[in-house]
């Protein structure tokens, strides 16, 4: 019979004491007292565990006293993989055996600072509020974590101290209800809530802490009823019991994975003013579900004691499957194929493959040349290739670009183009692998296009409205926050610091540049641009002003539009590979001389060669040259039709350093247009947004409409701008395009034939039956009821000067009030309740439009207005001094103008055509 050594003994008894092990049982892992319960001596116990160290048998932590660990147990317990046997304290330990840091509440969910962030934000505004914080509703398909929100909303709260009493002997309470135990029994559910005469129900128990009731659309109302009782008052009475009443200081969250204006009691889905959408696992990053992935495999490994490896093939087939039960089926998945792969053990651990998928996931597998069912993942050394995040693999390239820089392994200007292939990739990331779309990415882009053409001017450079866009990116992302960002900048600080000052060195003058701009950005926004961003910005001015050397001619494109010219030359010089095209952007009233005043300054400040190729879209700019008369010794080239691919052609010749002619003769004979006609049998319904402050604000107000359906509405939303309605009227094109079913905005253009709804109808709650006779073809009698429903809540007033400004929506509306208000007193005159409204939600628009100085200039007569009624300009001006003074603007007078026509809708307004009583009426 083999008899163990002691050593192979005391072994076996360090394994089965290192199972699961615990810190508060450090006593059990010393050489004394092995030594004791194996009846050997310390200095005998002592020599085996430094052997078995020795070995990689076993870990050692020179702490006082020494522990000795079982080094595989440990690697399982904590599913990492460790690289040394030795540590040098117990502190050391635990950070190896832990992959990440200890995490605190809202940290310990996947993704809270990506696509949880929004959730998150809403939680900490229900716990924060005060006094007593806020109800919260989580609202998100079954499966997605919402109660696990619910529990770290409560642990949050524990920590910031909200709840709970500091020093306390136990936590506050938290309880959680399934509410679908009580779908059949109101009774035992009130009785529960309640208690009976002495109240100690869940009311009583979860009082200073939270009660979570977890699928309260499962709860009859008359259980709904009771809640509600409670929150308007914080009292209850016990159940069948008429004489006590109670009181609790419980706060209340709830979860449903059905519209809440279907699935709750209508008075209590009043009384929850936070509803938090959460998103399902399709709508989750895939670093994301690859974290959730490599977590419950992991946790998987500790609870069964072993190690775990899965092959590629099975991975991806979890990663890339659509859950329907969203994250609780990926766990059940992950149990299911561990359990599998358990029956086929070894002592390496378990090995997960393909045929231990569940049968539903097979379908899914993907054909593969490679065999890769057989290169394994080790979940315990394993991390993502995506740790750090794609953007920031982009950050990291770079920093090692410039150390090889320094090293003297690459020229400066080797540095300057590896920089600029790295800045295309990321920029091609950031427009179309990010696909961010958020209203403050507008407004940032808007101010920043400005202080662009203000430097520009300053300092003769031209940046394109492409740069401000992705410049506007990248400050939303710096003020968003991420986790991965953050912590690598932090890590990298000095080095981003130190490249940033060096090629800031190098380059003078686009550095005096980028400090102009980023000191604007700064005075406009409140916005400091941090180092990366500064160089990324130092970089786009270089790139955008490098000097044409040795080209026979040089490439400028004209186009009527936004940022037309300027996406054709960037694309087409990005395909080239070089700068070759400048652009210039037109609006469509611009005038000819305003052009040929643009194009010659353009050409005097950046042009050196003696041939001009103009690339021009349209009409009268095809005979531009005949009014350019300030310039000498310039052979200009002209050429209609504009498109990349004639972009790309023509910029190819002139780096080609071809003849003038030939360039534009072999431009016009390839590029040939064709065409094909797919004739429009059906209009499509639409409803326009109509306003006049601008087609950003109408775009704000439609996303409020849209919101307010619970159902998909087959009709197109158009926002439109007022004044071409008003100039145009029925014979805009908008009319050839779809069938518009009616107009919504502040003022009604007059469209003959088409039903007109005013913003201030819908906020006042007065629009219901003109919704009705316009959506009732699209939505059943429920639907229509759901939809006014969501219309009250999202258009109050808060609500819509919150959604249609970036400024502080609670001291605008203050302050435009207390404007008003002043108003009336001067003149005397009350405005009507229903216009008020309106008027408000005008004025806010105008604040802002002062603040980010995109006033209304044009308006009819303006200087008969200043005659006629200077006494009222003067009125609003004293009227609207506190507002003039704290946002630092003046009002011009075709503003208020708009705002004199605005106050007097009489019977047949120019602006509003309104039929009904006066806006204005005389004090009695």
């Amino acid at each position: 019979m083999y008899m163990l050594s002691t050593k192979e003994e005391l072994y076996l008894y360090l394994e089965k004491i290192s199972r699961g092990y615990a810190l508060k049982d450090l006593k059990y892992f010393t050489a004394n007292h092995i030594s004791e319960s194996l009846n050997i001596s310390r200095n005998l116990a002592s020599q085996y565990l430094n052997e078995l160290v020795k070995e990689e048998r076993a870990i050692k932590v020179n702490s006082r006293p020494v522990y000795f660990f079982h080094k595989k147990n440990v690697e399982r317990e904590a599913q990492v993989s460790l690289e040394t046997c030795v540590f040098s304290g117990m502190d050391d330990f635990q950070r190896k055996c832990r992959s990440d840091e200890k995490k605190r509440d809202f940290q310990k969910a996947i993704g809270y600072y990506l696509s949880l962030s929004s959730c998150i934000e809403q939680c900490k505004a229900a716990v924060k509020y005060p006094p007593n914080g806020l109800p919260a509703l989580f609202n998100g398909a079954g499966g997605t974590g919402k109660a696990f929100l619910s529990s770290l909303m409560y642990e949050y709260a524990v920590n910031e101290r909200v709840i709970g009493t500091a020093g306390a002997a136990s936590l506050p309470p938290y309880i959680t209800v399934d509410c679908s135990e009580y779908a059949q029994n109101e009774e035992k559910f009130a009785l529960s809530l309640c208690g009976s005469e002495d109240g100690k129900g869940w009311l009583a128990k979860a009082n200073g802490g939270i009660l979570f009731f977890d699928e309260i659309d499962r709860l009859p109302f008359s259980g709904q009823e009771l809640i509600y009782s409670y929150l308007i008052s914080g009292q209850y009475k016990g159940y069948h019991d008429d004489e006590h009443v109670f009181e609790s200081n419980a706060r209340l969250a709830f979860s449903t994975t059905k519209a809440p204006a279907e699935a709750l009691y209508k008075p209590l889905a009043r009384m929850i003013p936070i509803v938090i959408p959460v998103p399902t696992l399709h709508e989750r990053t895939a670093d994301e579900k690859e974290e959730m992935l490599v977590s419950f495999l992991k946790a998987e490994g500790r609870r069964m004691g072993v190690d775990v490896s899965i092959s590629q093939n099975a991975f991806h087939c979890m990663l890339e499957f659509s859950y329907e039960n969203n994250i609780d089926e990926l766990k059940t998945c992950v149990t299911s194929s561990c359990a599998g792969a358990y029956l086929e053990k070894t002592s390496e651990g378990i090995a997960i493959h393909s045929y231990h998928l569940p049968e539903y996931m097979l379908s899914s597998l993907k054909l593969e040349v490679e065999d890769k069912d057989k290169r394994m993942i080790h979940l315990n050394s394993y991390s993502r290739d995506t740790s750090l995040g794609q953007t920031v693999q982009y950050f990291q390239i770079m920093l090692d670009v410039f150390e090889d820089y320094r090293q003297d392994m690459l020229s400066f200007d080797g540095l300057m183009m590896e920089f600029r292939k790295q800045l295309n990739d990321y920029y091609d990331y950031l427009i179309y692998g990010q696909k961010l779309v958020n209203i403050k990415i507008s407004t940032y882009e808007q101010l920043i296009n400005q202080i662009f053409e203000n430097v520009g001017e300053m300092y003769g450079i031209s940046l394109s409205k492409k740069y401000s866009h992705l410049l506007a990116r990248r400050l939303y992302i710096q003020l968003q926050g991420d986790h991965l960002i953050d912590n690598w900048m932090k890590q990298n600080h000095d080095e981003i610091e130190e490249m940033f000052q060096a090629v800031s060195a190098v380059l003078e003058k686009e550095s005096v540049i980028c400090s102009r701009i980023v000191n604007l950005i700064k005075l406009n926004l409140d916005i400091e641009a941090d180092s990366l961003n500064q160089l990324f910005l130092l970089l786009d001015i270089k790139n955008q002003n490098q000097k044409i050397q040795g080209l026979s001619a040089a490439g400028i494109i004209l186009s009527h539009g936004y940022a037309t010219a300027s996406s054709i030359a960037d694309a087409a010089n990005q395909i080239i590979g070089r700068k070759v095209f400048d652009a210039i952007d037109m609006p469509l009233d611009m005038q000819m001389s305003n052009i040929t005043g643009l194009l010659e300054k353009h050409i005097e400040r950046f042009i050196t060669c003696q041939d001009v190729v103009l690339l021009v879209d349209m009409g009268s700019l095809e005979q531009i040259h005949s009014q350019m008369g300030g310039l000498r010794n310039l052979n200009i080239g002209i050429i209609n039709n504009i498109s990349t691919a004639l972009a790309v052609d023509i910029g190819l010749g002139i780096c080609g350093n071809q003849k003038l002619e030939d360039i534009l003769k072999r431009a016009s004979e390839s590029n040939v247009c064709t065409y094909r006609i797919i004739h429009n049998v059906q209009k499509e319904d639409a409803v326009i947004f109509s306003g006049e402050n601008g087609i950003d604000t109408t775009e704000k107000l439609k996303e409020l409409i849209l919101k307010a359906s619970a159902t998909s509405i087959p009709v197109k939303f158009v926002a439109y701008d007022y004044y071409r309605l008003m100039k145009n009227g029925s014979h805009d094109e908008i009319f050839q395009q779809y069938h518009v079913k009616c107009i919504i905005g502040l003022f009604n253009p007059e469209i003959e034939g088409i039903p007109f709804i005013s913003l201030e109808d819908i906020i006042s709650m007065n629009s219901a039956e003109k919704l009705t006779n316009i959506f009732s073809e699209y939505l059943d009698e429920e639907q229509m009821e759901v939809f006014n429903q969501n219309l009250v809540k999202n258009f109050s007033l808060q609500n819509v000067v919150e959604s249609i400004t970036i400024l502080n929506p609670d001291k605008l509306l203050d302050e435009v009030e207390q404007a008003v208000g002043r108003l009336q007193k001067i003149t005397g005159r009350k405005i009507a309740g229903r216009i008020m409204i309106g008027l408000y939600v005008h004025l806010c628009c105008l604040v802002e439009r002062l603040v980010t100085k995109t006033t209304i200039d044009n308006y009819q007569d303006l200087e008969e207005f200043e005659q006629k009624h200077a006494e009222f300009i003067r009125q609003v001006r004293d009227s609207f001094q506190d507002i003039s003074r704290h946002y630092r603007v003046a009002l011009p007078v075709s503003e208020i103008a708009y705002i004199y026509d605005y106050m007097h809708l009489n019977s047949k307004n120019k602006l509003s055509g309104q039929a009904e009583s006066p806006a204005v009426r005389e004090d009695e």
